[in-house]
């Protein structure tokens, strides 16, 4: 992939984060994300920050859907309002 296609899928994949915080549903799954300090719009950062960046994120969902099933991600009040406002 090139960088550019990397950081769409970091923000991409950022946004999931931010919507999961947003709602309640994240409680400490991103800390090691968030400790790596390379958000999306820090394109001077290598490729290689952003592709560990996205495998963070990822694990982050992953945990965080280990712990609720998408199916009662989906109807949490204030994901559903969320998305709401997002679609």
């Amino acid at each position: 992939m090139h960088k550019e296609e990397i950081v769409l899928l970091h923000l991409t994949l950022f946004h999931i984060k931010r919507l999961f915080e947003q709602a309640g549903i994240a409680n400490g799954h991103f800390k090691l994300y968030d400790s790596l300090d390379v958000q999306p719009v820090h394109i001077h950062k290598s490729k290689a920050d952003h592709k560990k960046a996205i495998l963070m994120l990822c694990k982050g969902i992953t945990e965080v859907f280990k712990e609720t099933p998408p199916d009662e991600v989906l109807r949490n009040p204030k994901m559903k309002e969320l998305l709401e406002v997002v679609g």
